[in-house]
């Protein structure tokens, strides 16, 4: 079992067992109640059976029907060993059960033959064992009731995790299959440009420079996918860790900025910064935090048509740090906007058109979410730019190794 459906247990284990406690806590509240009121005066009119009535307060009357029981058993056996080891017995009896059960056992026997004394304390422990059991009750049921609400939970828990490993099985088929795609396609091209040159059948020079730049070009997209694909499946892997380390927040999305401010350049767009010029330290991984925004500064670049304007802004609400990458170029279809997080989820035409993997968007998703943020898709914005990346994640000041906060 997963931690998170761990910790979702454990939360439901302790919701539980404290509605239990309560329970458990009113029944025998009214068990009591009844015994007192109603069963002990009874037992005490009808069939003489007083030991636990006067002096005996409510919550009392399993110890004291306990003890009335052990202090029968106790004489029982004691009568039936040697003389020493009998009396010592009964004497430890008499200690145990405490002075007023053993005065009220014996004032009700006192002037009763041994036949009558022997028929009153069978009566006396049956009666007193069937009260225990009645005392017993509310936990019985409890234990039942938690027990298969337990049993329930553990068995949806195991359901929910069950659906997920199929579902990841099927994305991971999926994933597969796209990667044989996005690979084939690039490399038929390279394969039917070498053979042409191989064979001799491209003469001009010319023309084997632009079969050699289209080789190169392709081969380049298909090194980055497979750059792109590592990257997605070390995020994905159980034994990755972040490497944290106390950054400038600030710092890291200028830095961003400027490794790909050429790439805005040769299309043309703008780019509006609204970075605060003071540093704001947070922990993280600098290589996969940077990385993030490197991805989406790209998304931004590939995905719009020249001359669109993009914008990068980053405000601090209270510990709440809110990164926005936003644009007023092409808005995503609604039906494609719903996975866009998802690998290899961009639309064919774009796919195939702007050289994109559907693997960059999937990377951000995954590192913000190990740092403990999130990031989300929003669209028809009012004002210069039309849609935007909102990554929200909290300040953390404390470097934590091993678990420890440092």
């Amino acid at each position: 079992m997963k931690k998170d459906h761990i910790q979702e247990l454990k939360g439901f284990l302790i919701q539980k067992f404290l509605i239990i406690l309560v329970f458990i806590a009113g029944s025998e509240a009214l068990i009591n109640l009844l015994y007192n009121r109603v069963v002990y005066p009874w037992l005490s009119t009808t069939m003489q059976i007083n030991f636990f009535m006067p002096e005996i307060t409510t919550g009392e009357s399993f110890a004291t029907l306990g003890k009335g029981i052990l202090w029968i058993l106790g004489h029982g056996i004691a009568a039936a060993i040697p003389y020493g080891l009998g009396r010592e017995l009964a004497e430890f009896s008499d200690k145990w059960a405490g002075k007023y059960i053993v005065n009220q056992l014996m004032n009700q026997t006192a002037k009763m033959s041994g036949l009558e004394q022997k028929i009153y304390f069978l009566s006396v422990v049956v009666v007193s064992v069937l009260l225990v059991l009645g005392l017993l009750i509310p936990y019985i049921l409890a234990a039942i009731g938690f027990s298969k609400l337990v049993a329930q939970r553990v068995a949806e828990l195991e359901q929910i995790e069950k659906e997920k490993r199929e579902e990841y099985e099927k994305r991971r088929n999926l994933l597969l299959s796209d990667v044989a795609h996005d690979l084939k396609t690039p490399m038929t091209t390279v394969t039917g440009y070498a053979s042409a040159l191989v064979d001799g059948k491209v003469e001009e020079e010319n023309q084997q420079q632009e079969y050699l730049q289209v080789i190169y070009n392709k081969s380049m997209q298909m090194s980055g996918l497979i750059t792109l694909l590592f990257e997605y499946v070390k995020l994905d892997s159980e034994g990755f860790k972040l490497k944290k380390s106390k950054s400038d927040i600030p710092e890291i999305l200028r830095e961003s900025v400027a490794a790909l401010y050429t790439d805005f350049e040769k299309k043309d767009m703008e780019i509006e910064i609204d970075i605060p010029e003071v540093s704001i330290y947070s922990v993280v991984d600098r290589i996969q935090f940077q990385r993030a925004i490197t991805n989406l500064l790209n998304n931004a670049i590939k995905h719009n048509p020249p001359g669109t304007k993009t914008g990068i802004t980053m405000k601090v609400n209270g510990d709440i740090i809110e990164i926005r990458v936003c644009d007023n170029g092409v808005l995503i279809p609604p039906e494609t906007a719903k996975y866009v997080f998802d690998p290899f989820v961009m639309g064919d035409e774009s796919r195939n058109s702007r050289g994109g993997s559907g693997l960059g968007l999937s990377i951000v998703q995954k590192i913000i979410s190990m740092h403990g943020g999130t990031i989300q898709l929003q669209q028809d914005l009012q004002g210069e730019f039309k849609k935007a990346f909102v990554i929200n994640m909290k300040i953390e000041l404390e470097e934590e190794k091993n678990g420890i906060s440092v």
